[in-house]
């Protein structure tokens, strides 16, 4: 939508730039505003803010509004939160990140966290991956994990191509898929895939995602949407301790022998400070 209104922005009567104006400054509010709230905003009448969307290509205003709701719920940068109000403030933003782990992990069944602690702890091989935003919480599962047990990388290298990654799995591996909104083209064939290998899945992902659950042998979904710009991953980083946390537990004497070897050998190596 932003580009439509800067290439028909040089053309534009002045009543219908000021409601470009308005729009620009703050994509996200046009998913919540009426067509009077914004002609009010803008100081223009109804009649204007109809004409002005019918310029840039839409039937209506309400099928531009429709447009900016879809992008919304789909996560984009430029139709979430606000860029003025109480979004900067320490207390709004604590609230909001509370809402985030309260939403997330009061839906998370202990008799499912159980059964994943579990297959993680007993897993001949345990794979991660994730794409964009959700790349570094699969970084962050892989290397807590490779603390207390073998096996544990993620499932794509550098250099590799998906087909390579996917190929080394193989029936009883387990791969955690972390797929939050906004996911690349094509994840659900990703998915598909691994599957496909005969490897279990634990997807971490949120209310957005369709098919993909369809392929997992459990779904964890992580609520992300908050009033501010940008998604919040608060909920999610939470689950992935939580489960780092229980296959400790389920790995037992196990998994402390090996935490305590890695340990040795890094005070060898003189790793770190």
């Amino acid at each position: 939508m932003p580009q439509r209104i800067h290439e028909a922005f040089s053309g534009l009567p002045e009543g219908e730039r000021r409601i470009a104006d308005s729009v620009l400054e703050n994509p996200a509010e046009l998913a919540v505003l009426t067509g009077s709230e914004l002609a009010t905003r803008a100081g223009v009448s109804n009649a204007t803010v109809s004409r002005f969307f019918r310029r840039i290509g839409y039937d209506s205003f309400d099928q531009a509004r429709q447009e900016a709701r879809k992008l919304r719920a789909g996560g984009s940068p430029l139709f979430t939160g606000a860029r003025s109000g109480s979004g900067g403030h320490l207390s709004d933003l604590l609230h909001s990140e509370i809402e985030v782990l309260e939403g997330t992990l009061s839906r998370l069944n202990p008799l499912t966290l159980k059964d994943i602690s579990s297959a993680l702890a007993t897993a001949p091989r345990v794979r991660c991956l994730g794409y964009r935003n959700s790349h570094f919480l699969a970084q962050y599962v892989t290397a807590q994990l490779a603390q207390i047990r073998r096996a544990v990388s993620p499932l794509l290298l550098p250099g590799q191509t998906q087909a390579e990654g996917i190929a080394l799995l193989e029936p009883g591996d387990l791969a955690i898929v972390v797929g939050l909104r906004r996911r690349p083209a094509g994840f659900n064939r990703v998915v598909a895939e691994i599957a496909d290998r005969g490897a279990r899945i634990l997807l971490i992902t949120d209310q957005s995602v369709r098919e993909a659950p369809a392929l997992a042998t459990w779904t964890i979904e992580c609520q992300v949407d908050t009033p501010h710009f940008a998604d919040s991953y608060v909920g999610a980083i939470s689950i992935l301790r939580l489960l780092v946390l229980e296959t400790r537990r389920a790995l037992g004497g196990a998994g402390q022998s090996y935490l305590e070897d890695v340990e040795a050998l890094r005070i060898r190596l003189n790793e770190l400070e």
